[in-house]
């Protein structure tokens, strides 16, 4: 039996509303357009058209992922970063506009410097949104950019591909920075969006966090502020002077994120608040007059 456009975007709208998925209608066309090829304004001029049995299939098999709770992204494959489409897969994070912040930090960081070429290190690059949008923006730049999961360093060379920055990104697989030469050149920013999210808080997520995100960019050990101790212990001798670490927290972790800064050596530059006003992306620099141990 044959099935319209029309048909299957009304279908597709009441099998997410009953599970209780966010503007299912809007879902649902984003789905079809996507997956299908379709642009928004055919799907609503000519609900008419009909759909082969293959297309129909797809699209069904697509809103059923959704029903589920699957993130949008995954089914689709692509999520937008800073005008950007990404590549993602279930083996990155998928990117989320409050990051954007840590491009704005290292942008007004690299532009008010004198040099042009300079060195920004992406720790936990995941799909590689935060190394590429800085690679893009800056044509000058070289970026180093690491991660523990191979699986993410492909997903993360594939976007720097797809953008045409791959020359300039020397992907690493590195537990943060342990696999990172002792005598590597150092950065004039080093950006992450590191897990931050604590133990016992799992359960309490989204289920399409929850249930699909790897645990590996989300869960960061019981405290939830265990990545930023070993950032802030390690990261300065990488660090050129006057370079800027800038990194994003929790929704409620600021305060002990800079207090644990402060305690290492560190000096909070910027606080910066995302449109919820959450304070949601730090900036800091290294305070000369502390020791640092190269041991």
């Amino acid at each position: 039996m044959s099935t319209t456009f029309g048909e299957l975007v009304k279908e597709g709208a009441r099998r997410l509303a009953a599970s209780s998925v966010a503007e299912p209608y809007r879902t649902t066309l984003h789905l079809v357009r996507a997956l299908l090829q379709v642009d928004a304004a055919t799907l609503i001029a000519h609900p008419e058209r009909l759909a082969t049995a293959e297309e129909a299939q797809l699209a069904r098999q697509a809103l059923e992922r959704r029903a589920n709770g699957e993130p949008l992204q995954y089914i689709t494959g692509t999520q937008d970063f800073y005008g950007r489409d990404f590549h993602v897969t279930p083996a990155v994070l998928i990117p989320r506009p409050e990051t954007e912040l840590l491009v704005d930090v290292a942008l007004d960081h690299c532009r008010a410097q004198a040099k042009r070429a300079v060195r920004i290190l992406d720790l936990g690059t995941g799909s590689g949104c935060l190394a590429v949008t800085l690679a893009a923006e800056m044509p000058a730049a070289q970026v180093v950019a690491v991660d523990v999961s191979p699986l993410a360093l492909a997903v993360a060379a594939d976007n720097a591909r797809r953008h045409g920055v791959a020359e300039r990104i020397a992907f690493l697989e590195s537990d943060w920075l342990s696999a990172l030469p002792a005598d590597a050149p150092l950065f004039d920013v080093a950006v992450a969006n590191p897990p931050y999210i604590a133990e016992a808080e799992l359960n309490g997520l989204q289920r399409e966090v929850r249930d699909y995100e790897p645990r590996l960019a989300l869960i960061a050990g019981p405290d939830g502020v265990e990545a930023y101790a070993r950032l802030f212990a390690d990261l300065p001798r990488y660090l050129a002077s006057g370079g800027v670490f800038a990194c994003e927290v929790g929704f409620d972790q600021a305060s002990r994120v800079c207090a644990l800064g402060e305690s290492r050596g560190w000096q909070v530059q910027r606080v910066i608040n995302d449109l919820q006003g959450i304070a949601r992306t730090l900036a800091f620099t290294h305070r000369s007059d502390v020791a640092v141990n190269h041991c």
